[in-house]
């Protein structure tokens, strides 16, 4: 399909297409893996801001077969999924909402004051952390009692999408208007830049971290300081996510999401 670009032997990893998942979504934006399963976020008609009712979230398996294309209903334009004690937290706009993974029974809207563009989320230590694109926050949401405090807001991150931990707590963010790579972990600290508009990121078992440029159509691997190109040729590739060995990454503009396999 002429997407995955197999590098030297110094790459820290190698992409390799397996299949496409390309029915039952519409404008894809997030997939990730909770127990076996992958959820898919879908932002439903453009602009991708607009409170039109149209965004839900797809439920498929492993191997790719649709359980339930509206798996939930309900949303506008959802964007970034985590989950965190037990339970799925969607970023839609203004608000995080909060479901039940197994049912897809919506438990909760959590707003978020001051929230414009609500766009991916991440769970560390209880906490769902969400970025504001269009603000230069990133706030959290507790997992339990749903308090929501600001974070972290610095004109450095530079329109902040893709969030992910570390192993040891460090914060990686992708920096959308900067075409950045940053840690945040008590300051902002900038990992590798020159890129144009970043969306996901995803960390690997072994510490490698996955990171997709949504203009460029390119996935990137940083690990131990470098960067490597390991897919190129894709369309618009979304907010990313690591399961069990493979990357998912949905294809925003051409409504499927592709799955490969990591080597190591």
């Amino acid at each position: 399909m002429g997407i995955v670009a197999g590098l030297t032997a110094t790459a820290v990893a190698v992409l390799v297409f397996l299949f496409s998942i390309n029915q039952g979504f519409k404008t894809p934006e997030s997939a990730q893996c909770y127990k076996g399963k992958v959820y898919v976020s879908n932002v439903g008609n453009l602009p991708p801001d607009a409170k039109d009712g149209d965004g839900y979230i797809a439920l498929v398996s492993k191997d790719g077969k649709i359980l339930n294309d509206k798996f939930i209903t309900g949303l506008n334009a959802p964007k970034g999924i985590t989950f965190c004690s037990g339970k799925l937290f969607i970023t839609d706009i203004d608000r995080v909402v909060v479901a039940d993974p197994e049912r897809g029974r919506i438990l909760k809207g959590v707003p978020i004051k001051g929230a414009k563009f609500l766009n991916d989320a991440a769970c560390y230590r209880g906490k769902v952390f969400v970025s504001d694109t269009q603000t230069n926050s990133i706030y959290t949401v507790d997992s339990e009692n749903y308090s929501v405090k600001l974070y972290i807001k610095s004109h450095k991150l530079e329109g902040p999408n893709g969030l992910a931990f570390t192993k040891d707590g460090k914060l990686i963010v992708a920096s959308w208007g900067g075409g950045k790579l940053i840690e945040v972990d008590g300051g902002i600290k900038v990992l590798a830049s020159g890129f144009e508009n970043l969306d996901g990121v995803a960390i690997s078992k072994d510490g490698t971290i996955f990171f997709s440029d949504f203009s460029a159509g390119k996935i990137y691997a940083y690990k131990d300081g470098r960067v490597f190109t390991v897919a190129q040729g894709l369309t618009s590739p979304a907010d990313i996510g690591y399961c069990r060995g493979e990357l998912l990454v949905p294809e925003f503009l051409m409504n499927d999401v592709k799955v490969m396999k990591v080597k190591l």
